[in-house]
């Protein structure tokens, strides 16, 4: 490995800092300081390591190659061996899974991966004079698997060597994504944000030949976006721990989950039940995180100090704050991944997925429009971390203070200066098919839909702050018509500014209660009795309202056949 002093690496990590503020912008045009000017930079993969123990330190020299305004071209050629294969496969049947159920391990199919340019695969290139397969080729992602082009994982064979010292190549459409950069804006600006990592992205222009079809030529499939694969390898490139835990969160909320988490020499271990909750992508050693689950869970213990032993305010705050200026609501109990270095106790918070970020949500889709808890703090009030660590108004004010420290990074003049260097690459693409068969909305609002990813950040931080004063959200109970009432039930909601609050109840025949069987307001408790109700389809809401004024939903959401959402709202039936 080729070493730089320091003094080129502090130049390089400048120059990628200086890219990013738009290559003219001074802090005051940015509206803040750069703060990867007070980033450390460590000298070598060894002295990076040394440092990330209980701090996240970065060796932000992987991204000194990172050339984000470019575009590389991709060929694929998918070989006729898949069709004698065990089990046979062809490009046709991969691409015609449309669910998570249908895409099992033995779904792939081998594949020669080579680098080129707008002509073809080119000499010196990676895979250039690769005539047999040098990879396995699988769909990734949920629910963009039912996307009419598809997302792709390349695991490349051990003699193929390595793209840009990946062995890993994901090619991502987002599909659902209008601009196509959302994911990658995030990750630009993740490189020069302290306390935090990124990952190295690239935009691709994919080439596709079927074999299995007896294609001759190959396909354009338009733009791509290859995201590097957090992983042992991701790890030391990036001066962290090798030989760390490393976790993907699937679905975990800092519950204890006694009967899927388990020490790897436990009888009743199963690999599978872990990776339902937490994916491992690092060492298998777990005791670590099982022990600081039963602390987290532990209610005798005082959680600040819990917190503080296993976690970085800094970091986990960072990753907080950066979900909510991005508004990348989506990370509840999914999308990211925990990180905890070998001899030390702490868990780091690492971003992964951001495509569905900075407005997704709110764009051109008046029917998913989110539920009133969706923001801030209320959104992430089922997990049992932040539930707890919140209901300390100390904790409160911390993240109110890193979302306007963060506010300063992500400024309009910096996004819109990031936003249009992509746009060069990806306009054309967007345009033309295969990319404009497949955008959400008409092309027409391409630019204007770029046009207000600038000023999102802003708009979030004031939404957020407004937000805190709301109640927090509730999940409703199942009504329980098994004696001669019918009996409602559900948790009880908290106010961060300690405000009394009272609940509104009311049960209907349809989820509008246009016609409500029964409304009771200004209750104090959370139950409701009633007679009885007659045998059928049901639906009940609650509402919580503190003494201002400010008001939440239960978390519930119900969604009709129509995909019309009412939030706060049950269906139940009565036998």
């Amino acid at each position: 490995m080729r070493i730089q002093n320091r003094t080129v690496k502090a130049a390089a990590v400048a120059a990628l800092a200086l890219w990013l503020a738009g290559c003219t912008a001074s802090p005051a045009d940015t509206g803040g300081n750069d703060a990867s000017a007070e980033l450390p930079i460590p000298t070598s993969k060894a002295e990076a390591v040394a440092q990330t123990r209980d701090k996240l330190v970065e060796d932000r020299s992987v991204y000194l190659d990172d050339q984000e305004d470019s575009i590389v071209d991709f060929y694929i050629t998918v070989t006729k061996d898949n069709l004698t294969a065990e089990p046979p496969m062809t490009w046709g049947e991969l691409n015609a899974i449309h669910s998570k159920a249908e895409n099992t391990e033995e779904k792939k199919v081998q594949v020669i991966l080579q680098e080129g340019n707008a002509e073809g695969p080119e000499n010196g290139l990676f895979g250039y004079s690769d005539t047999h397969a040098n990879g396995d080729l699988t769909l990734r992602g949920n629910s963009t698997l039912a996307a009419a082009m598809k997302s792709y994982k390349i695991k490349l064979y051990d003699e193929a060597g390595q793209w840009r010292g990946q062995s890993t190549i994901n090619f991502v459409k987002h599909a659902y994504d209008f601009t196509r950069i959302r994911n990658k804006l995030s990750f630009d600006y993740f490189k020069i944000l302290p306390d935090f990592t990124s990952l190295r992205t690239q935009f691709v222009h994919l080439h596709v030949k079927d074999l299995t079809s007896g294609d001759t030529a190959f396909r354009d499939y338009g733009l791509y976006e290859q995201i590097e694969q957090p992983n042992k390898r991701f790890l030391k490139s990036h001066g962290l721990d090798s030989n760390a835990q490393l976790y993907k969160v699937t679905s975990f909320e800092f519950l204890r989950y006694e009967d899927e988490l388990k020490e790897a020499d436990d009888p009743e271990y199963d690999e599978a039940k872990f990776n339902s909750i937490l994916e491992i992508k690092g060492s298998n050693d777990h005791k670590k995180l099982l022990t600081m689950l039963d602390d987290i869970n532990d209610y005798s213990l005082n959680f600040d100090q819990v917190f503080d032993k296993y976690f970085d305010r800094d970091n986990f705050l960072t990753w907080l704050a950066v979900n909510i200026l991005t508004d990348n609501i989506d990370t509840i109990n999914q999308n990211y991944l925990l990180y905890s270095p070998v001899n030390s106790e702490k868990f780091f918070f690492l971003p992964w997925d951001y495509d569905g970020a900075w407005g997704y949500n709110d764009f051109n889709r008046e029917e998913d429009r989110r539920a009133p808890w969706q923001r801030g703090i209320s959104n992430y009030w089922s997990n049992t971390l932040e539930n707890r660590f919140f209901k300390n108004p100390d904790n409160v004010q911390q993240l109110l203070d890193k979302v306007a420290e963060l506010e300063k990074i992500f400024t309009p003049e910096r996004t819109a200066q990031m936003i249009e260097s992509y746009k060069k690459v990806v306009s054309p693409f967007v345009r033309r098919s295969p990319d404009l068969d497949i955008q959400r909305a008409p092309i027409e609002l391409f630019d204007e839909e770029l046009k207000r990813l600038e000023t999102l950040p802003s708009l979030n931080a004031r939404q957020f702050r407004e937000s805190l004063e709301n109640p927090m959200p509730f999940f409703l109970a199942e009504p329980d018509s098994s004696g001669s009432e019918t009996v409602f039930q559900w948790g009880a909601s908290y106010d961060l500014q300690g405000d009394d609050i009272k609940y509104d109840f009311q049960v209907a025949k349809t989820p509008d209660f246009r016609n409500p069987i029964s409304r009771q307001t200004g209750l104090q408790t959370t139950s409701v009795k009633l007679p009885k109700l007659e045998p059928g389809r049901y639906f009940y809401q609650v509402t919580v309202t503190d003494s201002k004024g400010n008001s939440n939903t239960a978390f519930d959401i119900y969604q009709d056949t129509d995909d019309v959402k009412y939030f706060g709202v049950v269906q139940f039936y009565v036998e």
